[in-house]
């Protein structure tokens, strides 16, 4: 009876790893999540909704439209790869802007804490330069649940010499669920869809 229980203990483990290593393999490509439909409502009155892919100049971007309040105000043209999660350009008040080049929004996964990266865009005269670092992994509540998320500090920098700092916790295949804003303010993910 012993030595059968050992087998079945040990076919249980091996089984278990195999489902735990093909459970990761799979969640790789779903990583940075970006699928056609899928959206992000936050306490803010904001919503995020991916679309596409969609041709942006011979560029296959995904498009992520930012609601408020229902009515939509910008768009963000994002493009998923090997090199990571990169934008190429975004559009608001019926301007379009195109990035030359890109900037990085996320290396190629996974991330890690202690992960940095940089990019710079010229706009014109004008450069945007987009410095981030994963700074931890912190336990969230929010109003979808309880989450280990890394904690990816972001600061936005111009030529002109204007600065903003935004906190992210991202969760790997479910997106951002909290900001924090440069003066404290917090904006958490209330619906997720699908």
């Amino acid at each position: 009876m012993n030595g059968r229980r050992l087998r079945l203990a040990r076919a249980l483990a091996l089984w278990l790893a195999t489902a735990l290593t093909l459970s990761v393999a799979w969640g790789q490509s779903d990583y940075y999540p970006h699928g056609d439909g899928m959206s992000w409502t936050y306490d803010s009155g904001v919503t995020q909704r991916m679309s596409g892919p969609r041709d942006l100049d011979g560029t296959s971007v995904m498009v992520l439209t930012h609601y408020l309040e229902g009515v939509p105000v910008s768009e963000d043209y994002l493009r998923y790869g090997p090199e990571g999660v990169l934008t190429v350009g975004t559009a608001a008040a019926g301007q379009r802007l195109t990035y030359a080049p890109p900037l990085v929004i996320y290396p190629p996964a996974p991330l890690e804490v202690g992960d940095t990266w940089r990019s710079t865009t010229d706009l014109g005269a004008l450069s945007i330069t987009l410095d981030a670092e994963v700074i931890g992994l912190r336990g969230i509540q929010t109003p979808v649940g309880r989450f280990n998320a890394l904690q990816v500090r972001q600061r936005t920098l111009t030529s002109t010499g204007a600065s903003t700092l935004l906190d992210l916790f991202f969760v790997p295949g479910v997106g951002v669920v909290r900001f924090v804003t440069q003066d404290g303010s917090v904006v958490d993910l209330i619906e997720r869809t699908p």
